[in-house]
């Protein structure tokens, strides 16, 4: 696991480069131009380094956390990134920047596998999940790290990375069962 997200992280690095972070950010009207590859490529992108730092500091915790195998971790990475680029099409969002919503996503996998296998006390990691998404996207909670990451925080991206991010396990279970 260690190999793996240092190489993430380097790569991820590698796109601060503005060549290529211009390449592959998520934008709306290059996404309608048929540049496709921006669904997914975009939330490997970042506004600056406190952002790009920020978000590896929850990608490796995470993957620690809940005792991640890197395959598996680094698939349900690209599912949950390409499902918030997708689903950032069907919001008012232009541009897009970040692994916060595959972040989210990748929480609500673990935690829900957790309170799959019967650890209970996992429901409050989902509650506490919940809370901060419906707060944050009511309104009621203020947004504080948006001008040190320069850009607005997508909570629809956030949303979206949960909602998905919880199906997966369910998704996993029953593909089992049928195979």
């Amino acid at each position: 696991m260690f190999k793996f997200l240092v190489l993430f992280s380097l790569t991820l690095l590698l796109l601060m480069l503005p060549q290529l972070s211009e390449l592959f950010r998520w934008q709306a009207n290059l996404v309608d131009q048929n540049q496709w590859w921006r669904i997914v490529t975009g939330s490997f992108t970042h506004t600056n380094l406190y952002h790009l730092g920020m978000n590896l500091v929850g990608y490796w915790l995470l993957a620690y956390l809940f005792h991640a195998r890197y395959k598996r971790y680094a698939v349900e990475t690209l599912i949950l990134a390409t499902a918030v680029g997708i689903g950032l099409l069907f919001t008012s969002t232009q541009n897009y920047y970040g692994l916060s919503g595959a972040l989210h996503g990748l929480f609500a996998v673990y935690a829900t596998r957790e309170v799959m296998s019967g650890k209970r006390s996992s429901w409050l990691l989902l509650i506490g999940l919940g809370l901060k998404i419906a707060a944050e996207n009511s309104g009621m909670m203020p947004i504080s790290s948006a001008s040190l990451i320069g850009a607005r925080i997508s909570t629809e991206s956030h949303l979206i990375g949960s909602l998905v991010g919880l199906a997966i396990p369910f998704i996993q279970r029953s593909t089992r069962r049928l195979g």
